[in-house]
């Protein structure tokens, strides 16, 4: 699969659930957290940007490599 490069936020969401995520958010700080079973810690994240900030896009092409190393093992 390819990397992904992407500043839409609505996308993005949809791809880190879709990749097995979890979006939290934070409780009246207009901040959200991303959670997955593959990476160790959380990236806490301001919800109001409209653009998906770096370490969201490089935490999830590693999780995509992540899953397709495992595919193929299982092959």
């Amino acid at each position: 699969m390819k990397p992904i490069h992407t500043s839409d936020c609505r996308l993005f969401k949809r791809l880190w659930l879709q990749c097995g995520g979890l979006i939290v958010a934070v409780r009246g700080t207009g901040e959200v957290r991303y959670f997955h079973p593959l990476m160790p810690h959380c990236v806490r994240a301001n919800d109001r940007r409209h653009d998906v900030p770096a370490v969201l896009i490089s935490r999830i092409n590693q999780i995509v490599k992540m899953k397709a190393a495992n595919d193929e093992s299982y092959n």
